[in-house]
């Protein structure tokens, strides 16, 4: 019965996993024929920041805690609720993935200007100053992610949907100290 149940629990994570890159893929190739679109509507930025920290902290059973804040006026905000999940979903799961357990992160919406700005920090493995030219590029993983499990591909989902919004994303990383990315969007992408 015990050995049952654990073989029930790898069949069923292996199968979430599959899951995951069947829909990465999926996308980047409705991305990649041009038929991935940024359809902006009004959203309430902090609360959908918040619902997607609470989601990433619940499929990760609270594995590293993240925390979120948000400072700035947010409202009259026109963005594209779906590619904002992918772009922040991405980076909260690999903020949480290549960190320690219960090492903390910290997620930060800001305005600047006309745009609005995301900010994922950790204190995790951080990324080698030769693999971060091609962070990017499809099926590339860091040389020091070990045997943690990943695609290659949600980064470069993540840039994809950043530029969908004519937006930038930007990284800041040392080996052994942790990880920032910084999503710059237009409030306004309509």
């Amino acid at each position: 019965g015990e050995k049952r149940a654990e073989l029930q629990d790898d069949i069923f994570s292996a199968t979430l996993q599959m899951s995951g890159l069947m829909e990465q893929v999926l996308l980047l190739g409705r991305a990649d024929a041009g038929k991935l679109e940024c359809r902006p509507a009004p959203v309430d930025l902090p609360a959908l920041c918040q619902q997607i920290v609470e989601e990433e902290l619940a499929a990760t059973h609270q594995r590293c805690p993240v925390t979120f804040a948000a400072d700035g006026d947010f409202t009259n905000v026109l963005m594209d609720a779906t590619l904002l999940r992918h772009i922040i979903g991405n980076l909260l799961s690999n903020a949480v993935k290549y960190s320690p357990e219960g090492s903390p992160g910290d997620f930060k919406l800001g305005r600047d200007g006309g745009d609005a700005v995301f900010t994922v920090q950790d204190h995790g493995i951080g990324i080698p100053e030769a693999d971060q030219a091609r962070l990017f590029e499809a099926f590339h993983r860091a040389s020091n992610v070990g045997e943690t499990p990943g695609t290659g591909l949600g980064l470069l989902l993540a840039k994809r949907c950043v530029d969908l919004q004519r937006g930038s994303i930007s990284v800041q990383s040392q080996e052994r100290a942790g990880t920032t990315f910084t999503v710059r969007l237009p409030a306004d992408c309509g």
